[in-house]
């Protein structure tokens, strides 16, 4: 592509989607800010997708991208693999929604345990967000104590006790080792704020865990943070798992990314570390809505014990169409475990190669992430916590995704990006020359 200005950049992809931009006029009288949600923003305005096959997906233009978006994380095996859609269809024709048993509910869930080295049991729901309001309310439960813990920088869906210091800002984030609790969105009761323990993401949060024990009931961890990319690491979880345990404080991965996704069994497997409990969602539904909790027989024996009844409930919570889709979705990662080595090695050339090049040229620029997750930033390697990431200008990272999408590929913007078994070698490289190519136009404009 001949060097343009960002203006002309603007232009030349108004003209390249002018249904998008249609779109974008009615949604903004419809909906609130015209977006569902602010990590579909991009300019001039978001992608409004016609459809998607493998690596792919085409706005509604008909202009194909190499899709490193993946529904946010939701497409292991690419878009519309056969065996899954199959599954789909067959089950669409029989019903949607029953609000009764049905078979795939044994099958998915005996797939899924059978996976996941924490669970000999799980608890289906419809999003990782109530799958962490689940396994949050199962902990107070089993323990009796009102406390839950999580680390700065960590997502863990948009319900009220998870929605604190959620993004690192400069402005209130308060000391390292004891960083301010900041509400990341408007309409959380200030009561909610006393039930939530802010970790720092280092050593002195074992401190704090130890000296909040008698009312903390757990802590939460995504094995690999979503916000950043960045892996907490064997010997920090290790760490982790040893205090908790000591001090008898339940701990909990959120699986919602990691699961399925860096190994069959997510981050418990990659890590060998094992948590009490595991939150789930994007990968395990095939495609459609869902989420889960996998649990040991101990935890609900404790539960049982404190009599203590914790109440979860849903319409669509395990519907057949979801589960057909992803029972198919196991069967088929059950079956082929090579295809993990294989985004190991792809990711792992893709992060090295644009790290090294980004060192090479003396640009503060890198790739964080594992396996087939990975994250842009505006800062020189390394970089391995939400921390070191900060002061990265918006505009410059929004210039990037400009960049990106005029040369066809579609990375979300600020957000974790993912690939999946569909991608090529050749898809891969593509990508890896569109983000030199749009890094160098940005320093050199």
């Amino acid at each position: 592509m001949a060097k343009m200005t960002n203006d002309e950049m603007l232009k030349e992809l108004a003209n390249r989607t002018p249904k998008s931009g249609e779109l974008w006029k009615k949604a903004q009288d419809l909906v609130p800010g015209g977006l569902l949600s602010q990590a579909r923003k991009f300019k001039p305005y978001p992608f409004y997708a016609d459809h998607a096959e493998g690596a792919y997906i085409w706005d509604i233009d008909n202009n194909r991208y190499i899709d490193c978006t993946m529904s946010f994380g939701v497409h292991v095996l690419g878009h519309c693999p056969p065996t899954v859609v199959d599954a789909m269809v067959d089950q669409a024709k029989r019903g949607t929604s029953y609000g009764t048993p049905h078979k795939h509910e044994i099958e998915f869930t005996k797939r899924f345990v059978d996976c996941v080295p924490c669970a000999e049991m799980a608890m289906l729901c419809n999003s990782g967000t109530e799958a962490t309001m689940i396994g949050i309310r199962m902990m107070r439960a089993s323990t009796k104590k009102p406390l839950i813990a999580k680390f700065e920088g960590t997502y863990h869906g948009w319900h009220d006790y998870a929605q604190w210091s959620v993004y690192v800002d400069p402005e209130q984030m308060g000391p390292e080792d004891k960083p301010n609790q900041v509400a990341c969105s408007g309409g959380i009761p200030d009561a909610v704020k006393g039930t939530v323990l802010m970790l720092p993401f280092n050593e002195k949060a074992f401190e704090m865990i130890e000296e909040h024990a008698d009312q903390l009931a757990g802590v939460m961890i995504e094995p690999v943070l979503g916000g950043g990319a960045f892996p907490a690491g064997k010997e920090f979880l290790e760490k982790l798992r040893e205090v908790t345990e000591r001090t008898g404080v339940l701990l909990m991965f959120d699986e919602v990314i990691t699961g399925f996704r860096i190994a069959l069994g997510g981050g418990q497997e990659k890590f060998g570390v094992m948590p009490d409990l595991a939150t789930y969602g994007k990968i395990i539904g095939g495609g459609a809505p869902i989420g889960a909790v996998a649990v040991s027989q101990k935890l609900m024996d404790d539960m049982a014990e404190a009599e203590e009844l914790v109440s979860s409930a849903g319409t669509f919570s395990g519907n057949p169409f979801t589960l057909a889709a992803g029972a198919e979705t196991l069967k088929y990662l059950m079956e082929n475990k090579n295809v993990y080595a294989d985004m190991d090695a792809k990711g792992d050339r893709l992060r090295n190669g644009f790290n090294d090049w980004a060192k090479s040229k003396g640009y503060e620029f890198c790739l964080t992430g594992m396996g087939s997750m990975f994250q842009l930033h505006q800062k020189a390697a390394p970089i391995s916590r939400p921390r070191q990431a900060l002061n990265q200008d918006s505009d410059i990272m929004g210039d990037l995704q400009l960049h990106l999408r005029m040369n066809k590929v579609y990375i979300p913007w600020f957000h974790l990006a993912f690939f999946s078994v569909a991608h090529t070698d050749k898809d891969l490289e593509t990508v890896l020359s569109v983000l030199k190519d749009s890094v160098e136009a940005i320093m050199n404009k």
